[in-house]
């Protein structure tokens, strides 16, 4: 069924508990509802029935936006979503291809859909990314909270919170290891702290911070075809991360799968 376009009261009006973005959606809301005030909505937002109630699955910051500025009526597509899932899946798509989503909302999609279709494959099909990218997600939920803020800060990227959360389960060691890695000031030496730690997960924070000291690369240089250079591209948005850090933990990853990796 088509999108019906209404002008919806807002009282009738509440956010899906499947709208991907949890976070940070009061950020900006002021200079939103002060843009809407001037110019109007630009766009509507998308909602769906349920129970008697409109729920909104896409726009929920102009929704509030609105809701602060005493809007009586907002305009609103009206669709036709079946279940949660289907609703997750729509609210993410949108946010996902427009205003980039936090750890934490990629996460909990995840791990809804997880629920839901019971498998990787299937999951990464419905939000068109590949399965590694929902393990990923999937794998954010295991981090400790205090990697977790280091994150939400920008201190650290994504994939290194996760590099380090598996090899260092005791949170208050992993948060200390992050440390030394946000003081290091180039990425080569980012990076070494991480591999120390990696490779000698029982030994203490200093004993790695000096094994990290001590360490020296072999520089290698990979020439990439379009297709391997595009999907690097992507990962490093998905995960926040380098290049030269995700294509390193992607080869570790392969040579340890392969035996490779002593």
């Amino acid at each position: 069924m088509e999108p019906r376009y209404q002008r919806i009261p807002i009282h009738n009006i509440d956010v899906s508990p499947a709208n991907a973005r949890t976070d940070d959606i009061e950020e900006g809301l002021d200079e939103l509802a002060r843009s809407i005030r001037e110019i109007g909505l630009q766009q509507p937002i998308v909602v769906y029935k349920d129970q008697g109630k409109y729920r909104v699955v896409i726009g929920q910051r102009r929704f509030l936006a609105c809701k602060r500025l005493g809007h009586e009526r907002i305009p609103a597509l009206v669709r036709s979503i079946d279940d949660e899932t289907q609703a997750a899946i729509l609210s993410f798509s949108e946010n996902i291809h427009r205003l980039d989503l936090g750890p934490r909302d990629k996460m909990r999609v995840a791990v809804l859909l997880l629920k839901e279709l019971k498998s990787v494959t299937k999951v990464a099909e419905r939000l068109g990314v590949s399965p590694q990218t929902v393990r990923n997600w999937r794998g954010y939920a295991g981090v400790p909270e205090g990697l977790k803020e280091l994150v939400e800060q920008r201190q650290i990227s994504t994939q290194t919170a996760l590099a380090i959360s598996r090899s260092i389960p005791d949170e208050k060691k992993a948060v200390e290891i992050a440390k030394k890695v946000i003081e290091e000031p180039t990425s080569d030496r980012r990076r070494r702290v991480i591999d120390a730690a990696i490779q000698n997960p029982d030994m203490s924070v200093r004993e790695i911070e000096h094994i990290a000291k001590r360490q020296r690369f072999r520089k290698v240089t990979l020439n990439l075809t379009p297709r391997v250079a595009v999907a690097l591209e992507a990962a490093c948005r998905d995960y926040e991360g380098e290049p030269r850090d995700i294509a390193t933990t992607a080869l570790e990853e392969w040579l340890g799968k392969r035996g490779f990796l002593k």
